[in-house]
């Protein structure tokens, strides 16, 4: 991104940039439904001089009071929304929300929010999206599933004369874009970053990881930094493929055009990769699957682990360097680790907010979200997140509250320098459907069920059930 590089400049200078939100996304909030103003009374006429021999005039009569034109009711929209690093805590958001209800009397609308357990908020966006009955007005886009469910907003962005180029363009046109639709607006932007605990690598005399720092690397050091009997552990298995870590070995599920899978899933990137996943999981280094679930069921997850100084390397995110500050852990950050001769793989993201296109409230629900991902909003939420929040909007950047912060400058340098994995997943609306059967080969490799010498094999099996899944989503969306 040309203008990410030129602003990249500008935060070397100045120590540090903010990242994303509120660029000066001209997005006044619209005055919808405002009151029609009262038409003032008549007033009354002056008295005409008149000469002495005339008559007095007739008296006229009183002006009758101008009947009030009674005030619209502003339209309640639902947002559906998750506590979370990237938008907030509910106090925070709740605080967002009231700022918007502020401009009631100009916008005609009050945003509503329900609060969702992450998990919770999936399954139940995903229920309602697929009956088209109880969605909420705005909520997050950000599964390809619901895509096909939410609002076009072409003829809002151009009614309102938004203008998307204020937004980071990589993000946008990554996540913001289906086909040739606009399904929703961004906020916030994140990366995950490996945090590694400082006192872990000098308890064990290990030099800190460099830039260019390799899969292999970090294994070794993973394997080192373990005590099993204090249940410490060097690393933590990633519960999701498909991620920067996988991508790292220049392997793809598919081809480059979405249409095929043999010579994808099955090659020999795709074997090393998974073989590497295998060595990692056998290596002693990360918590066995079954002692994984137990951390999950106990609500240990790794930045519990990482925050108890109870693991060396945790895949984490900018949206957490506080709540890492707050626990005293001393840590620094590096890339998704590589693979030589393969490029540096980042798992980069902003929220999609959109609309439902089975909505009956669209156009309040457009006021809110445009306000939201627009400077006014995203500007709220820099200046009250305690420098955690980094907004989609370049030009919010160099007001970013956390920008002393060096490690601001490497999370703007992580997402500058890398290949993002959207730049391939996104392309594909039925991307995570079509790979969800490799899932389970990942899974089974985690729980200890396919040896390593079996996974040629297993991958071999998965081109047919992947293929049969390509082709069919392809024939729904009219793709040949």
């Amino acid at each position: 991104m040309s203008q990410t590089r030129k602003i990249q400049r500008t935060i070397s200078r100045r120590s540090m940039l903010k990242l994303v939100g509120g660029s000066s996304l001209t997005l006044a909030a619209a005055a919808c439904g405002a009151a029609t103003p009262t038409a003032a009374p008549t007033a009354k006429p002056a008295a005409t001089a008149v000469p002495p021999t005339a008559a007095p005039p007739t008296a006229v009569p009183p002006t009758a009071a101008p009947t009030a034109v009674p005030t619209k009711a502003p339209t309640t929209i639902d947002w559906w929304t998750v506590p979370s690093a990237d938008v907030g805590s509910q106090a925070q958001q709740e605080a967002l929300v009231a700022e918007f209800n502020k401009l009631s009397s100009k916008t005609s609308a009050l945003a509503k929010p329900t609060f969702l357990p992450d998990d919770g908020f999936s399954e139940k966006m995903t229920t309602v999206l697929g009956t088209g009955t109880g969605v909420p007005d705005v909520a997050t886009i950000v599964l390809d599933t619901w895509f096909p469910a939410a609002s076009d907003l072409r003829d809002l962005i151009a009614r309102d004369k938004i203008d998307i180029n204020v937004y980071a363009k990589n993000f946008f046109d990554t996540r913001c874009r289906f086909g040739e639709k606009i399904i929703g607006l961004p906020i916030t932007v994140g990366a995950t970053m490996y945090f590694y605990n400082k006192a872990l690598f000098d308890s064990k005399g290990l030099k800190y990881p460099e830039w260019g720092y390799t899969m292999q690397q970090w294994l070794d050091d993973a394997t080192k930094m373990t005590d099993r009997s204090k249940k410490i552990f060097g690393a933590a298995m990633p519960t999701r493929i498909w991620r920067g870590e996988f991508f790292a070995f220049g392997a793809k599920p598919i081809s480059d055009d979405g249409k095929t899978v043999d010579g994808f899933i099955n090659s020999a990137k795709s074997v090393k990769m998974f073989e590497f996943m295998y060595d990692l999981a056998t290596s002693g280094a990360v918590p066995t699957k079954a002692e994984f679930d137990v951390l999950r069921t106990e609500g240990t997850g790794p930045i519990d682990l990482f925050n108890t100084g109870r693991l060396g390397f945790a895949g984490l995110n900018n949206g957490q360097f506080d709540q890492v500050d707050k626990a005293g852990v001393k840590f620094g950050l590096i890339h998704n680790p590589k693979v030589e001769g393969e490029d540096i793989f980042t798992n980069a993201w902003t929220l999609q907010l959109g609309i439902p296109a089975a909505s009956k409230n669209r156009d309040a629900a457009w006021e809110y979200v445009k306000w939201l991902a627009g400077e006014p909003g995203q500007r709220f939420m820099m200046m009250n997140r305690n420098g955690a929040y980094t907004p989609p909007m370049p030009a919010l950047w160099p007001d970013h509250p956390g920008k002393k912060d060096p490690r601001l400058d490497f999370f703007f340098k992580i997402i500058d320098s890398t290949r993002h994995v959207w730049e391939f997943a996104g392309k594909f609306p039925y991307f995570t459907k079509a790979t969800r059967p490799s899932q389970d080969v990942y899974d089974g490799i985690y729980a200890g069920k396919i040896k390593r010498g079996d996974i040629k094999s297993e991958l071999n099996n998965l081109v047919a059930p992947m293929q049969k899944i390509v082709d069919e989503e392809r024939a729904k969306l009219g793709l040949k």
